[in-house]
């Protein structure tokens, strides 16, 4: 297994965009992490609009929208609060959601936009794009490849009880989004994790030098 870059396989005038998506402790972050380290670069849509909670004018949208409540003394959001007021599972709860995601997911995509573009100028060997819902959200068209991580239903759910979730918690999340068998049949690449984790990264390897070697 490879430990660095895959330099030798970086195409000459293209960054391939990777989509990788999969249910909850499937490896998604496993895959991408490794992805990451073969000279990818990665682009975390959680951790993007996580870090816009902290700006200023964000702050002040939202305490527009729910309140002086999610602000502490000091300035910052409360991002306990702001979870309790949009995570919930009544109505109300998930229309502040869809409030909150309105504020927050344009500039995410405009972020991402324009990360992928400075990837592309900087000639980097390939992008890993992980976002939430990548299918839903319209982020096909932006993917060269889209990568569905699947796992066994057996291991599935020891992996989610090792997290504390049951089936029920994992129906409730996936009722919102398409089937998996939809978001199969709409990937590039289905990545099967039955495995350990360094067969699991030796298939990522596999899979990412067909993907250079054909651009």
């Amino acid at each position: 297994m490879s430990d660095g870059p895959l330099t030798d396989l970086t195409p000459v005038s293209s960054t391939p965009i990777i989509g990788v998506i999969g249910p909850p402790c499937s490896g998604k972050s496993t895959v991408a992490r490794h992805l990451e380290s073969l000279g990818g670069v990665w682009l975390n849509a959680d951790e993007i609009a996580k870090s816009q909670l902290s700006e200023p004018d964000i702050i002040h949208e939202l305490k527009s929208l729910f309140g002086e409540s999610i602000q502490m003394a000091d300035g910052s959001l409360s991002r306990s609060r702001l979870a309790d007021l949009v995570f919930g599972d009544d109505e109300s709860s998930h229309a502040r959601l869809r409030q909150l995601e309105g504020v927050l997911h344009p500039r995410t995509r405009t972020i991402l936009q324009s990360e992928i573009a400075k990837a592309k100028s900087d000639r980097r060997p390939f992008v890993i794009l992980d976002v939430p819902l990548l299918l839903e959200s319209g982020y096909r068209e932006t993917c060269d490849e889209v990568w569905c991580l699947q796992v066994a239903p057996e291991r599935h759910q020891k992996l989610l009880a090792a997290r504390g979730w049951d089936m029920d918690e994992l129906e409730r999340r996936n009722a919102r989004q398409w089937s998996w068998e939809r978001k199969r049949s709409a990937s590039t690449r289905v990545i099967p994790n039955n495995c350990t984790e360094d067969e699991l990264r030796r298939l990522v390897e596999s899979e990412l030098a067909s993907v250079l070697q054909s651009k």
